[in-house]
């Protein structure tokens, strides 16, 4: 647990309304670029509704939709300043949580800091002819206005015990303070899972395709039923008629090393499904 009170800080975020669980409704209607209501559709006009705590979302260009961020969690950290209306002591269930983080053998002790990040992602997604990786930095947005990152650190390797034994109660944490303390979501989003739904609608990522829960129609999500790109197309809650294609996060039982770690690959498999986007 930090030691230095620090001030809070200032921060702007949009407003929202939000409530527990999507409400969805199946006679829903779809507008696509590509295909009609009933059939598989690219169009996810309806997801971006549900982006919240966002600096804006601005679909005015027929092809690419924008979404500017802060990047700061609607939800408790212990990476907040202590003194922060947000500052919450780590409460989860690994007993090696830590706050400091270790960067190549140099250790710092970061309070997350306010971003300023647009993503430009398709607007109307396709499979791409050739799936670029998903390298380090930011690969989507979560619907909250956090960012992901995939399933490596800052050297390129999977992540082990240094990244998860930093994951908050909420699977959160930020870059070290040198690399810009950027607060990120490399596992299941639990705030989000826990808040919407495990069937929920959790995110895009850069080429505009969404990022679901770990659970479809009541059915635990596993690699099994998913493509290298940890992704699939099948109707999902938002889009009962339909058939989309749309990403997985992978649930564990526990945020302890040994069980998170057996979750990979997290969000994204490597590479993404589509062309992806730009991040800036």
């Amino acid at each position: 647990m930090k030691n230095i009170t620090l001030p809070a800080l200032l921060l702007v975020l949009a407003a929202c309304s939000c409530k527990k669980n999507d409400d969805v409704t199946a006679s829903a209607s779809t507008t696509t670029a590509n295909s009609a209501d009933g059939t598989t559709t690219n169009n996810f006009s309806r997801l971006y509704k549900k982006l919240y705590n966002v600096t804006s979302v601005d679909s005015s260009s027929s092809t690419s939709i924008k979404i500017k961020t802060t990047d700061v969690p609607d939800h408790k950290s212990p990476f907040f300043p202590v003194g922060n209306a947000k500052y919450e002591a780590y409460n989860g269930d690994n007993p090696s949580f830590s706050t400091q983080i270790n960067l190549m053998g140099t250790l710092s002790d970061p309070d997350l800091l306010t971003q300023s990040l647009t993503f430009t992602i398709p607007r109307y997604p396709l499979l791409a002819s050739t799936h670029s990786s998903s390298t380090g930095g930011p690969i989507g947005v979560a619907r909250n206005g956090v960012v992901y990152f995939n399933q490596y650190n800052g050297a390129g390797a999977a992540l082990d015990a240094l990244e998860i034994n930093n994951a908050d109660q909420y699977l959160g944490h930020p870059t070290p303070t040198m690399a810009g303390a950027q607060y990120h979501y490399h596992y299941e989003p639990k705030f989000l899972t826990a808040t919407y739904g495990s069937s929920a609608f959790l995110g895009f990522l850069l080429d505009g395709f969404p990022v679901y829960g770990p659970y479809e129609n009541g059915v635990k999500i596993t690699q099994s039923a998913l493509d290298t790109y940890n992704g699939h197309v099948s109707a999902t809650v938002d889009y009962p008629n339909d058939k989309i294609y749309h990403y997985h996060v992978i649930s564990a039982s526990s945020s302890v090393v040994t069980v998170l770690s057996a979750a990979a690959p997290y969000i994204n498999g490597g590479k993404y499904y589509g062309t992806k986007g730009t991040v800036n």
